[in-house]
């Protein structure tokens, strides 16, 4: 049996339909009613959540820590970047997650400190993600994990023992984890895109539930993921990749590219259907359609012994299969048969 992951209010995470998360970060710039005006757009695009991120750039990073991305925005180190972009102040989240239940989206956020686990707690947040570059965070880890909700864990530049390890402290069984395939490049090339760890992910870590957190370019990501069985594509995102000061603008995809990956998650999951082997409903007519039969290639009379100038092998597959042909030879009709009859064992000696 696979696992399922409820989600308060919302549908669930489950192998067979692949749910988009608008990770919208903190392309809000500092401001709740983009926040919100955010949310409305990612709901209108259909996506199942909309998730942010909660950070001080004096509680992440030393202020003399270099970046590990490219912007052009003019700061040096990752404590000025995230300067810019940390001014709104946690408690502020609450009125965001009150917008998201009302336009039917599910609001969540990666908190990168314990101050940031318990204002989402305040406000109730039912789904928590914790990024890559905390999957040593042993601390951050089991705190979240106490709060009783359901986590995503993002895995992106971890070997599969730090996986193991970060599974273990979580203490969290697969009712309740997710993980993320991921790689930790803003923005990944094409060439380190790896989403066939989708499938090394599932079977490393069943029964756990694997979806992929994607920093590719575009929305190919969403076929990849919901074809190779993920559950979940988390996808940076915002409302114009134009907008200043906040570097994740110009990887994001914007509303319209959002709703296509909605789509495609929803047709490659169906695409990719069951894994099992056989016969599907809408092939039984062509089961006997697009086979073939023994048929007479010229008008045979009775008691004459079938040779092989006599047989042919053409549609349709209703009477005696072409892999009996041999068996066939020197077999005698009941009764004359004209040229193109399809054989069965009635008409046969």
């Amino acid at each position: 049996m696979s696992a399922t992951i409820a989600i308060e209010g919302h549908e669930p995470l489950l192998l067979g339909a692949c749910r988009v998360i608008a990770e919208a970060g903190a392309n809000h710039n500092n401001s709740v009613e983009r926040a919100i005006e955010m949310a409305r757009a990612a709901a209108a695009a259909g996506a199942w959540a909309i998730k942010f991120q909660l950070y001080k750039a004096d509680s992440i990073s030393v202020p003399d820590s270099p970046k590990y991305w490219e912007d052009p925005f003019g700061t040096d180190t990752q404590h000025e970047a995230f300067m810019v972009s940390d001014r709104l102040p946690y408690d502020a989240y609450g009125e965001i997650a009150a917008a998201c239940r009302e336009l039917g989206i599910l609001f969540f956020a990666t908190p990168f400190d314990l101050d940031a686990v318990a204002a989402l707690e305040a406000i109730q947040t039912p789904v928590y993600k914790i990024a890559s570059g905390d999957i040593t965070h042993r601390g951050l880890i089991e705190a979240v994990a106490a709060t009783g909700r359901p986590v995503l864990l993002a895995t992106g530049a971890s070997t599969a023992e730090e996986v193991h390890r970060a599974v273990e402290w979580s203490g969290l069984g697969p009712d309740r984890l997710c993980l993320l395939a991921c790689t930790l490049t803003y923005p990944t090339p094409d060439d380190d895109g790896h989403f066939a760890r989708i499938t090394s992910f599932r079977r490393e870590f069943a029964p756990y539930l694997i979806g992929f957190s994607d920093h590719t370019r575009g929305a190919a990501g969403a076929w990849m993921t919901a074809a190779l069985g993920g559950v979940c594509i988390e996808k940076h995102y915002t409302l114009d990749q134009a907008l200043p000061d906040v570097p994740d603008h110009a990887f994001s995809v914007e509303p319209d590219k959002l709703a296509e990956m909605v789509a495609a998650c929803d047709r490659a999951a169906t695409l990719r259907g069951e894994e099992w082997i056989g016969v599907r409903d809408s092939e039984r007519p062509a089961r006997v359609g697009a086979r073939r039969s023994l048929v007479l290639e010229r008008d045979v009379d009775a008691g004459v012994a079938l040779t092989a100038d006599d047989l042919g092998v053409k549609r349709p597959g209703t009477g005696i299969a072409p892999a009996e042909l041999g068996s066939m030879l020197g077999r005698t009709l009941r009764a004359r048969r004209p040229r193109g009859t399809v054989l069965s064992e009635h008409d046969l000696d």
